[in-house]
């Protein structure tokens, strides 16, 4: 089975997406395939037997096509611009203009959202059914489970530092400013991990997959604030290491909560300092829950799972296609 997974940056492996495309293209050369990430003006020029896009990345195929949805383009501008000011104009034109991309996308492919509300999303804006709900993957070697003080030790951390980590880029829609008020009210330094800095807080820059698993066993917690998120990497990452993650309800984290209800009291509704504020500060009596997301995310977003999935997409998918020309 060859593979072609057109990526929008076939290149870099740094944003979600385009970590997504290259851990997926291992996952497929694990199951025994062929799997290549390309441009979408390349897809053409790769012999595949299948096409995998993305978002809004996408190119027709005489092959069979499996489009991925990552996050609906209309909610993540709609409640992910929320703080930022631009007119409402501006925000109407580049909503429409990214909407009709995804809607094309999706045409004509079967489709896969990475998370339950994801799929609820597509299917109310865009009206296209997604097939199948598969979440990410993470690597739960690398993000494995640490200790805090030997974390500690390796980085020169003080034993008895309250510390918070922010993963990302300091973007309006990640909410930055909310992770350093809620960090400071509750007694916590801030540190972030990524690109951009965040007014009261310690930038590490950015960190290796190494770096960053160190840098989360060795903190006392994960805030992940974001206003919109599909299925956040950075949060899945977090919580297989041990470490507490403080996030609010958005994307998979809603799946995560109803498997695990107690969890509900480490997360907050987006946008909502004083409720996440109260979130950070029960964490202290919340570590049950914790060990139990732990447990759910290495058990249910490992690559082996995540393997799964994709294995029995892709069979469902030849097999439309043979049954369609028989």
């Amino acid at each position: 089975m060859r593979v072609a997974i057109v990526s929008p940056n076939p290149a870099n492996n740094s944003g979600g997406v385009e970590r997504f495309c290259h851990t997926l293209s291992d996952v497929i050369g694990r199951l025994g395939g062929a799997a290549t990430v390309v441009g979408a003006a390349d897809l053409d020029r790769v012999p595949h037997d299948l096409a995998i896009t993305n978002g809004m990345v996408s190119r027709r195929t005489v092959t069979p096509r499996i489009h991925v949805y990552h996050g609906c383009w209309v909610d993540h501008v709609r409640l992910g611009s929320r703080t930022n000011d631009y007119s409402l104009p501006w925000k109407t034109q580049f909503l429409v203009k990214g909407a009709a991309k995804e809607i094309w996308a999706g045409a004509n492919a079967y489709r896969v959202a990475v998370s339950v509300p994801t799929a609820a999303e597509v299917a109310h804006w865009y009206r296209l059914r997604v097939h199948r709900v598969i979440p990410n993957g993470i690597d739960t070697a690398t993000f494995a489970i640490g200790d805090r003080e030997v974390a500690r030790k390796q980085l020169q951390i003080p034993a008895d530092e309250r510390l918070a980590l922010f993963i990302g880029r300091a973007e309006a829609r990640k909410r930055p400013d909310i992770a350093a008020a809620a960090a400071s009210r509750a007694g916590y330094r801030l540190l972030t991990a990524g690109s951009g800095s965040v007014d009261g807080a310690t930038s590490l820059g950015v960190l290796s997959p190494t770096e960053l698993r160190t840098w989360i066993q060795a903190v006392d917690c994960v805030l992940a604030p974001s206003d919109y998120e599909a299925c956040s990497l950075a949060i899945l990452e977090a919580m297989a290491t041990g470490t507490a993650v403080v996030t609010t309800r958005v994307g998979y984290v809603h799946t995560l909560v109803d498997q695990l209800p107690a969890y509900r009291d480490l997360t907050a509704p987006a946008g909502d300092l004083d409720e996440f504020t109260r979130a950070l500060t029960l964490l202290p009596s919340r570590q049950r829950a914790v060990a139990e997301a732990t447990a759910f995310v290495r058990a249910e977003n490992s690559l082996e799972r995540f393997a799964e999935h994709w294995s029995a997409a892709i069979d469902e998918v030849m097999a439309r296609t043979a049954a369609a020309g028989s």
